[in-house]
C-alpha cells in the first residue's frame, strides 16, 4: 500500500542521504510517513500521476498536477478518468459480473467493478463436515471446511479404556489384552484390543489339536508321546479340560523382551521373565545380575559427591544419573544464598551463586535524607543508598 504523503524535494533527498549509506544509483530508505522500505532510483519531482517530470505551474491546474486524465491503474480495466490528482484513486464506477459469498448465503445481481466475485459475509459457514454429523463453524470462508474439530469421549473397542478423540477418530486400540468373554462363557479373548468380534475360543479341541500346553510336543494321544507326558488328560471334550503338559521348558517369548520362558509346560500366562541379565545402575558405576523382569531401575549405594553449578555444594544424591557431569540437572543447586547485602538489612534471595551478591533491589517510598533534613532524594530509593550531602 501507499500513504501518499507528499514532501520537499530537498527534504526527501535530504533524508534518504541520511537513511542510506548507499552510494550508487540505487538506494534504500524509509518513507517518513508510514515507514514504508523503499528500495530503487532517488525520488524525483513529478506530477501526480507521475506522467511528466518537473511540471510547469499553470494558474488553470491542480499546483503540481500536469492537467492530464490520470489513467493509473486502480486494479481492474478502467483507469482513472479524473484529472491529475493528488491521493489515491476513485473507486471504479463500472458495474461487475453477478457474485456470491463464499457459503452461498449472500448472493448480489451484479458487483462493483474490481471487487472479488467473491467474499465473506462473516456469518459461520454451516455446511456439513466430512464426518457426516457435525457443521463447519468457522466464519464464512473460501476453499474446503477444515477437518471436524468436535472432541467427544470414546472407549477403546474392547471398553477397557476411554480416550478424548476426535470426530471420525473415534475407534482404537487401548493395546491391552481384549479381555471380552469368549462364546465358550470360561474364557476370555487373548488379543490384543481388535475391532469385530473375538475368534472362537483357541482351546476348544478342535482348535487346539493335539498339542500340549507349550505346543512343542504334537500329537499328545499316541502312545509313544503320552509316556513321555507330565500330565496325560486322556481325549479333550470341551475347552475347560486341562491341557497335557510335556514336562520340557516353556520356550514361548515374552513380548516386551524376548527372552525365552524358562517355566517348565504350563497353562496360562507365562509370567514375568525369569532370564537373569546383567544391567548397570542408573549411574553407571557398578553391574548388577537380577532378573529381567526386575531390572527396569537399578540403584547402587554409592553416594555422587559431583560438585553443583554454585561451587559451592556437592551432590549428595545415592547413584545419580549425572555422576560426573556438573551442568546436568540434577546439579542444579537450589539452595537460597541467604548472605548479608550491602545495605545491612537485607539477605540475598538468589539461589546459591559463586561470587559477591548483586546488590539489594529493595525499594523505598519514602524520601530519603540528609542528616538535617534540608535535602532529600525522591522516592523510589534503592535500599543502602547514602543520604544526600548536607547544604553547603
Amino acid at each position: 500500500g501507499k500513504c501518499w504523503a507528499a514532501f520537499h524535494l530537498k527534504c526527501i533527498h535530504l533524508w534518504v542521504q541520511r537513511s542510506s549509506d548507499s552510494d550508487g544509483p540505487e538506494v534504500a530508505f524509509p518513507c517518513p510517513g508510514c515507514r514504508y522500505h523503499h528500495v530503487g532510483k532517488k525520488p524525483r519531482y513529478s506530477c501526480f500521476c507521475a506522467k511528466v517530470l518537473e511540471p510547469e505551474p499553470n494558474p488553470h491546474w491542480l499546483a503540481h498536477s500536469c492537467g492530464e486524465v490520470c489513467e493509473r491503474d486502480r486494479g481492474c480495466q478502467h483507469p482513472c478518468p479524473e484529472l491529475c490528482h493528488p491521493g489515491p484513486c476513485p473507486r471504479c464506477t463500472a458495474v461487475g459480473p453477478p457474485g456470491q459469498c463464499h457459503c452461498g448465503r449472500e448472493t448480489s445481481t451484479t458487483t462493483r467493478c474490481g471487487d472479488p466475485p467473491r467474499w465473506s459475509c462473516g456469518e459461520p459457514c454451516g455446511k456439513l463436515l466430512a464426518c457426516g454429523l457435525h457443521r463447519c463453524p468457522v466464519r464464512c470462508h473460501a476453499g474446503p471446511c477444515p477437518p471436524c474439530a468436535a472432541r467427544s469421549t470414546q472407549a477403546c473397542y474392547c471398553g477397557n479404556s476411554e480416550e478424548e478423540r476426535l470426530c471420525g477418530q473415534e475407534d482404537f486400540s487401548c493395546g491391552k489384552p481384549c479381555g471380552m468373554p469368549l462364546d465358550c462363557g470360561a474364557h476370555e479373548c487373548e488379543r490384543v484390543c481388535h475391532p469385530g468380534d473375538c475368534p472362537e475360543c483357541p482351546r476348544e479341541p478342535a482348535a487346539w489339536g493335539d498339542r500340549c500346553a507349550c505346543t512343542r510336543t504334537k500329537r499328545c494321544s499316541q502312545e509313544a508321546a503320552a509316556a513321555l507326558l507330565v500330565r496325560w488328560v486322556g481325549v479333550r471334550k470341551g475347552c475347560s479340560d486341562p491341557l497335557p503338559l510335556c514336562g520340557s521348558r516353556c520356550g514361548r517369548r515374552h513380548a516386551d523382551c524376548g527372552h525365552a520362558c524358562r517355566q517348565m509346560c504350563h497353562e496360562g500366562a507365562c509370567g514375568p521373565c525369569q532370564e537373569k541379565v546383567t544391567v548397570m545402575c542408573r549411574c553407571g558405576r557398578t553391574e548388577h545380575e537380577v532378573l529381567c523382569s526386575e531390572g527396569k531401575d537399578i540403584r547402587c549405594t554409592q553416594v555422587c559427591k559431583t560438585m553443583k553449578t554454585c561451587g559451592n555444594h556437592r551432590c549428595d544424591t545415592v547413584c545419580c544419573p549425572g555422576v560426573g557431569d556438573r551442568s546436568h540437572e540434577e546439579h542444579m543447586c537450589l539452595h537460597v544464598c541467604g548472605k548479608p547485602l550491602a545495605c545491612g538489612v537485607h539477605v540475598c534471595e538468589d539461589f546459591c551463586h559463586l561470587g559477591r551478591c548483586r546488590p539489594c533491589r529493595v525499594l523505598s517510598h519514602e524520601p530519603l535524607t540528609c542528616n538535617c533534613g534540608y535535602t532529600a532524594i525522591d522516592p523510589p530509593v534503592v535500599c543502602g543508598s547514602p543520604p544526600p550531602p548536607p547544604p553547603p
